[in-house]
C-alpha cells in the first residue's frame, strides 16, 4: 500500500492548493489527511447515536408486531445492515471526495449534494440538495410532534392538567431558536452527548418497564392483525429508525480524521441495533396490540414513563439542533449567505424554524405521518442514494487512474468526468455489486410499497383540524384529563392496581364547549350490534337524562354523569364498565337535530 501521506488542515481549514479541481490521488490512492481541530472517531459515533436513536425507537414495539415477530426481526436486522453498510459508504464517498479534490477540506455547507454531483452531475447536485431539504424538514417535524406530546403527557400525569399539545410545539419551538444559530456540529457537541446518554438510559428502563408489566399484561396479549398493508407500513417506521444519513457527511467532515468513519458507524450500529432488538421485543411481548403509536404510555409504573418521557425529550430536542443543522447549511448555500453569522443568517434560520413548527401544527397524525417519511425521504436519503453515489464515484476513480496509467488522460487535467452505467458495470467487482443491487432493491420496493400504504392510510382516515384552525374557533383550551396509561389486555382494561382509573381508554373527564348532544358510540370488536347513547343539551332547571339505544350487551354504561356549569357548555365525565367484548369510542359533539 506504501506510506500513508497526511495533510494537516488549520484551525481556519486554509490549503495551498491552485487547482481545487486537480485530483492529488493519482500518486498515492491511499493519502489522508488530519484536522487538527476536529472530533474523534469515538465522538462522531456518539453524534451517530445521537442523530439516530431515540423518536424511532419508541415506536419500534408497535411496528415489530405489525410486521409480525420473526418477520419484524428479520426486518429491523436487514434495515441494520443495509442501512450499516451505506453508512461506511457514505464515510468512503466524502474520503476519497476530500482526497481527490482538496477544496473539500475546508468547510463544506452542503456535504451531501456535493457528493452527488462528483457521482452524476451537477444535475444531481440540484435534486439531492432539495430531497435533503425536504428529508431533514420533515424529520424535524416529527421530532417536535414527538417531543410536544411528551411534555402534554408529562403535564397530565404530575398535575392532571391536559393543555392543548398545540401549545408545546411553539413553546419548544421558542426554545430551540436560539440553538439553531450554531454553525456545525463541532459548535454543539456537549448536545449530542446528552441526547446519545438519554436515549440509551431510556432504551433501558423501557426495557425495565416492560418486564415489570409483562407477568400482568402478557397473559391478556393479543398480537396485532397481520396484514400486508400492515407489513409495508412497519417498514418505513422501522427505515425511519435507522434515518439520519443526511446529517452523516456533516458529522465526517467535522472529524479529526475523517478515514475513521467507519469506525464511528460500526460502533453506533452495532449498539443501535442491540438496543433496537431488547426495546422492540420486549415491548411487544409485553404488550401486543394495546400499544398506540409509542411504546411509552403503555408502561404502567409511573415514574419508569415519565423518566423515559424526560430522557427521550431530552434526546429529541438537541437532534432537533443536529437535524436542522445540514438543512439550515443548504439553504443558506441557495441564496448565497456568508458563511459566518450574521443579520442574514439570523433571518434564515429563524424562518426556517418557523416554517417546521407551521407544518407540525399542520400535520397531527403521528403515527401515519412518521411511516410515510420513513418510506419517501429517509429510504431515499439512508437505504439509494448512498449506494448510487458509491457505485459511479468508485467507477470514476478507477477509470482515471486507468487513462493516467494509458496516458489518455494527463495528471494535471482537472478531474470532472462522471462515470456511466457500463463503467460501473466493468469496474465493479460482480460479488460486490450484486450485494449493492440486493440492498438497492431492499430501499427501492420497500420503500415504494411503504409510502403507498401511508398515503392511503392518510387518505382514509379522519381529518384532524390543523391546531391554528381549532385556535381560531375555540381559542386556547385546557381539559382536565382522566387516565394517563394505555393499559394492556385485549380491551386496555388490565392494571397492575386492580381498578381502572389510570387507563387513558376507559375513563376520561373533558370539557365540550357549546354541547348540543354527546353521542357515546361502542362498537364490538367483531363489527356488529353498536352501542349509542344520546345524552340531551345541559338544562338550567332540569337535571339532564340519557336515552339509549341498546345492542348486544345491555349492561355496558355504568354510570354517566353530567355536571352543570351555564347554558352553554358543561363538564362531563363518563365512567364505562369493563367489557370483554366492546371497545369505545367518544366523539365530539354532534348536532341537536339528530
Amino acid at each position: 500500500m506504501g506510506t500513508k501521506k497526511v495533510y494537516t488542515v488549520n484551525s481556519d481549514g486554509k490549503l495551498p492548493q491552485k487547482h481545487s479541481e486537480t485530483s492529488m490521488a493519482s500518486s498515492d490512492s491511499s493519502s489522508t489527511y488530519h484536522n487538527s481541530h476536529g472530533i474523534s472517531w469515538a465522538m462522531a459515533a456518539v453524534f451517530i447515536v445521537g442523530d439516530m436513536m431515540g423518536a424511532g425507537m419508541i415506536s419500534l414495539p408497535l411496528s415489530l408486531g405489525r410486521a409480525g415477530l420473526i418477520a419484524g426481526v428479520v426486518l429491523i436486522l436487514l434495515a441494520s445492515l443495509f442501512s450499516g453498510y451505506t453508512g461506511i459508504q457514505l464515510g468512503e464517498n466524502w474520503e476519497m471526495m476530500q482526497i481527490r479534490w482538496p477544496k473539500y477540506r475546508t468547510h463544506c455547507r452542503r456535504p451531501y449534494p456535493e457528493m452527488a454531483y462528483r457521482a452524476l452531475g451537477n444535475w444531481a447536485r440540484q435534486a439531492v440538495a432539495v430531497c435533503l431539504v425536504v428529508s431533514q424538514f420533515l424529520i424535524a417535524c416529527v421530532l417536535l410532534l414527538i417531543s410536544a406530546e411528551n411534555f402534554t403527557n408529562l403535564l397530565n400525569t404530575f398535575f392532571g392538567l391536559h393543555l392543548d399539545f398545540c401549545i408545546f410545539i411553539v413553546a419548544i419551538a421558542l426554545v430551540l431558536w436560539p440553538f439553531s444559530m450554531l454553525q456545525s456540529p463541532m459548535d454543539f457537541w456537549q448536545l449530542a452527548v446528552i441526547s446519545a446518554l438519554s436515549s440509551t438510559v431510556a432504551a433501558g428502563l423501557i426495557v425495565f418497564g416492560a418486564s415489570w408489566d409483562m407477568p400482568v399484561c402478557a397473559p391478556h396479549r393479543q398480537m396485532p392483525a397481520l396484514t400486508a398493508k400492515q407489513f409495508t407500513l412497519s417498514y418505513g417506521t422501522i427505515v425511519f429508525a435507522f434515518g439520519g444519513h443526511g446529517a452523516f457527511p456533516t458529522i465526517q467532515h467535522d472529524m479529526a480524521m475523517p478515514g475513521q468513519f467507519n469506525k464511528s458507524v460500526i460502533s453506533s450500529y452495532i449498539l443501535i441495533t442491540l438496543v433496537y432488538l431488547a426495546v422492540s421485543i420486549t415491548g411487544l411481548m409485553a404488550y401486543g396490540d394495546s400499544m398506540v403509536d409509542t411504546v411509552i404510555p403503555s408502561i404502567q409504573l409511573t415514574w419508569v414513563a415519565q423518566t423515559i418521557n424526560v430522557l427521550i425529550t431530552a434526546h429529541i430536542l438537541p437532534t432537533i439542533i443536529i437535524v436542522l443543522s445540514p438543512l439550515s447549511q443548504q439553504v443558506e448555500e441557495w441564496i448565497r449567505i456568508p458563511n459566518q453569522f450574521g443579520g442574514r443568517r439570523f433571518l434564515v434560520r429563524t424562518i426556517v424554524l418557523f416554517l417546521v413548527c407551521f407544518t407540525a401544527l399542520s400535520v397531527l397524525k403521528l403515527g401515519l405521518f412518521l411511516d410515510l417519511v420513513g418510506a419517501t425521504t429517509i429510504t431515499l436519503m439512508t437505504m439509494l442514494l448512498p449506494s448510487i453515489f458509491w457505485l459511479f464515484m468508485q467507477a470514476s476513480h478507477k477509470k482515471r487512474e486507468d487513462g493516467l496509467k494509458a496516458g489518455t488522460i494527463l495528471p494535471n487535467t482537472p478531474d470532472v468526468e462522471t462515470a456511466g452505467l457500463a463503467d460501473v458495470w466493468y469496474y465493479t467487482p460482480k460479488l460486490l455489486l450484486a450485494f449493492n443491487l440486493i440492498s438497492l432493491t431492499f430501499g427501492l420496493v420497500g420503500g415504494l410499497t411503504s409510502a403507498w400504504s401511508a398515503i392511503e392510510a392518510l387518505i382514509i382516515s379522519e381529518q384532524v383540524a390543523p391546531c391554528y384552525v381549532n385556535w381560531f374557533r375555540h381559542g386556547f383550551t385546557a381539559e382536565v384529563a382522566g387516565g394517563s396509561v394505555n393499559c394492556c389486555g385485549v380491551f386496555k382494561n388490565i392494571t397492575h392496581y386492580g381498578g381502572i382509573e389510570q387507563c387513558s381508554f376507559l375513563s376520561s373527564e373533558k370539557s365540550f364547549p357549546n354541547l348540543c348532544w354527546l353521542q357515546i358510540e361502542s362498537k364490538k370488536t367483531d363489527g356488529k350490534s353498536p352501542i349509542l347513547g344520546m345524552i340531551p343539551p345541559i338544562e338550567h332547571h332540569h337535571p339532564p337524562r340519557m336515552r339509549a339505544s341498546l345492542g348486544g350487551d345491555s349492561n355496558i354504561l355504568n354510570t354517566v354523569r353530567v355536571a352543570k356549569e351555564d347554558g352553554t357548555s358543561g363538564w362531563l365525565k363518563l365512567e364505562l364498565a369493563t367489557s370483554s367484548t366492546l371497545k369505545f369510542i367518544v366523539r365530539n359533539p354532534i348536532a341537536s337535530s339528530i
